[in-house]
């Protein structure tokens, strides 16, 4: 199972605004169900996007990847749910 450290470096990954569990469990050598529990383990630090990636997949940051990564106003609708839209960011993996 990949540790929280790998976990969080994948998603925090400078190339990406959001990463599905695809793309973290091959960054980070796990398994998706691994990398799953990983993420379960730390959803307080880990945020969802409402809006799916173009494969239907999920996307997943953490939060302060997304603070550091969006602008004034989405920070501000975002503290109004753990759930955000990825539609204001230009990059997503596949």
């Amino acid at each position: 199972m990949p540790k929280w450290e790998d976990v969080k470096r994948a998603l925090e990954d400078g190339r990406y605004k959001w990463r599905t569990l695809r793309g973290v469990a091959k960054e980070t050598g796990g398994s998706l169900d691994s990398v799953r529990e990983v993420i379960a383990q730390h959803d307080k630090e880990v945020i969802k996007s409402s809006v799916p990636a173009d494969t239907g997949e999920d996307l997943f940051t953490t939060r302060d990847h997304f603070r550091r990564h969006q602008s004034p106003l989405v920070k501000i609708a975002s503290s109004l749910t753990s759930r955000v839209s990825s539609s204001s960011s230009s990059s997503s993996e596949d």
